[in-house]
């Protein structure tokens, strides 16, 4: 995926597919309390809106070097996924 024609598509118009499995490193953790977690990811999504956006950004694990904008699409699009998932 790090093929750049491959990647702009995927990053900015393929939608995301439905019911794939989590990876499981990311299963590792339980879920806690809601109001916290809720809250945990609302200063995520601050800090990840108020990053210097000409600092290095770290390389996807899939996709590798990604800018400013290209990392903002991908989490917006990333994120509403997962907000249009659960309903909300």
């Amino acid at each position: 995926m790090r093929y750049p024609p491959l990647r702009q598509l995927i990053i900015y118009y393929v939608p995301f597919p439905k019911n794939l499995p989590t990876a499981p490193e990311l299963l590792a953790r339980q879920p806690g309390d809601w109001a916290s977690d809720v809250k945990q990811l609302a200063a995520l999504i601050d800090a990840f809106g108020t990053r210097d956006r000409h600092s290095a950004w770290p390389d996807h694990g899939a996709f590798g070097s990604l800018n400013a904008d290209e990392w903002g699409v991908l989490m917006y699009r990333h994120t509403d996924h997962h907000f249009r998932q659960f309903g909300l």
